[in-house]
């Protein structure tokens, strides 16, 4: 087990879709759920369409990872090219739509890797809480092992492999609705930055459970506060959350200077 998440971390493999504008990606093995269940997860949009997940923790501020600040080819996005959409369960219609004033990521985040990967986002216009939009906490303390973990949003639910001419290709399946799964999992925790979430996977294309492309920036949630921001998985293996314990300082001070 720890010799997979160890992999997992070396591979680097950036839950980001990265792509602008193709299309994004989801929770693997999970199944639709509404917003009302999950009021705090919101959609990143990049010209127009869904580019990672992040959490709401007050009326004016979201979490999400660094790492969502960039695209594929290494091309740091600012304030202005992103909105934010809140109160939907649909990535690309639905709820209200938000500009972003200002973002702040810790300066030590190393492009296409999981180092110190969290990110603030403060909007341009306070949210109005609803039934659809309301904030999360922050846990002040990682969960203990074998906590039952609820990870949300709109990446890969599935891929089919297709094989033409000798040459091998996945096709993925992108939804629209938000998707939700519960994972019982064993944590492991590098350098206390990151959690390696371990379960019982089957390989892409088989009805696994994981996060994986395109759930970057959301919410792991345990006890109904926010434990872990979506980071790296390999999709048919253990995914990396950065943990917000641990970050929680960083976080708050952000806050506060952002």
């Amino acid at each position: 087990m720890f010799f997979s998440c160890f992999l997992l971390l070396l591979a680097f493999n950036v839950l980001s879709a990265g792509r602008v504008p193709q299309p994004e990606e989801r929770i693997i093995g999970g199944s639709s759920i509404e917003i009302e269940q999950v009021p705090w997860q919101v959609s990143l949009q990049v010209d127009g369409q869904h580019y990672c997940g992040g959490s709401i923790y007050s009326k004016d501020i979201i979490i999400t990872a660094a790492h969502c600040r960039f695209t594929r080819e290494g091309r740091r996005l600012e304030a202005e090219d992103f909105k934010i959409r809140v109160g939907s369960a649909l990535k690309n219609s639905g709820g209200r739509l938000v500009k972003v004033a200002a973002i702040k990521s810790l300066e030590t985040h190393v492009l296409n890797t999981t180092k110190n990967d969290i990110a603030v986002m403060r909007l341009s216009e306070p949210l109005e809480f609803t039934n659809n939009v309301q904030p999360i906490p922050l846990a002040e303390k990682n969960p203990a092992p074998e906590s039952s973990a609820y990870a949300t949003g709109w990446g890969v639910t599935s891929g089919q492999h297709n094989y033409w001419n000798g040459l091998h290709k996945v096709v993925y399946t992108y939804p629209e609705h938000l998707q939700g799964v519960w994972l019982n999992v064993n944590w492991w925790i590098f350098d206390g930055t990151q959690y390696c979430i371990h379960h019982n996977l089957i390989p892409v294309g088989s009805a696994g459970q994981s996060a994986c492309f395109g759930d970057s920036g959301g919410p792991l949630i345990v006890n109904k506060q926010l434990v872990g921001v979506a980071s790296a998985s390999s999709c048919i293996g253990p995914a990396s959350y950065t943990s917000v314990p641990y970050f929680r300082g960083w976080i708050l001070n952000a806050i506060k200077s952002i």
